[in-house]
């Protein structure tokens, strides 16, 4: 039944997907066309080297992601277009599963159909106008594999990094879509700022409190600081994924109540 929701929900929301994948494609295009420097390789040839255009790759992809996530639940915001959904024939669950996995996949699928028109685009002016060849899709998977380390995390593990970070955010604009009603996006926005500025002042009057105290803290760590440290990371991120998913799952079967 999920394929069959998702299969539904895309055949509604293809004019936003094929706006937001024309949106993310003019903008890598852009800065791959203004932003861009010619290097000479070991053969001798003159090549393009598309950092700016890596970078703006990545944050259309964020902002897609964030995007897509915090407008999820749009449609039960309105009596009018709630009701043809609620008529689905699916349960609440099949029926949320299938909005986050459209959203989270349909996500990754505009943005590398987006790369992948873009970088043919700039191929084809290359060859015609530079005389060289580049390609954005290969500048934007070397950036993936050039750093070894994140935060002192192995290559491996940055992976599981990235990959929960990415769920972590996507859980926590899908929670938004459930709380606010409109411009769920800035709302959400707003939130991480306020709880970020709460938190910091939190731990920042911990920190100062103990560091004016006369009294010896000693931390014993039972493994390495870094392992620690991801592990640490990995509990936070889960336990808050796990918790944003399943407190907006909650709110979407209330929202489903009319």
């Amino acid at each position: 039944m999920i394929k069959q929701l998702i299969l539904h929900n895309l055949l509604l929301e293809k004019k936003n997907a094929i706006a937001c994948t024309s949106i993310m494609a003019g903008v890598i295009l852009f800065f791959a066309t203004i932003a861009t420097h010619t290097y000479i390789d070991d053969s001798n040839t003159s090549r393009v080297y598309y950092n700016y255009a890596v970078g703006a790759a990545n944050g259309s992809l964020w902002f897609c992601l964030v995007y897509m996530a915090s407008r999820m639940f749009r449609y039960l915001n309105t009596r009018k277009t709630a009701i043809p959904f609620l008529m689905l024939p699916a349960s609440n669950k099949d029926k949320f599963l299938a909005n986050c996995i459209l959203s989270l996949g349909g996500t990754f699928a505009m943005f590398f159909v987006a790369l992948l028109g873009a970088d043919l685009v700039q191929v084809l002016f290359n060859l015609a106008v530079r005389y060289t060849t580049g390609s954005i899709t290969v500048n934007f998977f070397e950036h993936l594999c050039e750093d070894t380390n994140l935060f002192g995390i192995q290559m491996l593990n940055s992976f599981f990094c990235g990959t929960m970070t990415i769920l972590w955010i996507h859980s926590v604009f899908t929670l938004g879509s459930t709380m606010f009603r409109k411009h769920s996006l800035i709302k959400t926005i707003l939130s991480l700022i306020g709880a970020s500025l709460i938190l910091s002042m939190i731990f920042g009057g911990l920190a100062a409190s103990a560091a004016h105290s006369n009294r010896d803290i000693t931390i014993h760590f039972l493994v390495d600081p870094e392992t620690m440290f991801s592990i640490t990371y990995y509990l936070i991120v889960l336990g808050t994924t796990i918790g944003a998913y399943y407190w907006a799952y909650r709110r979407f079967c209330k929202k489903t109540i009319l």
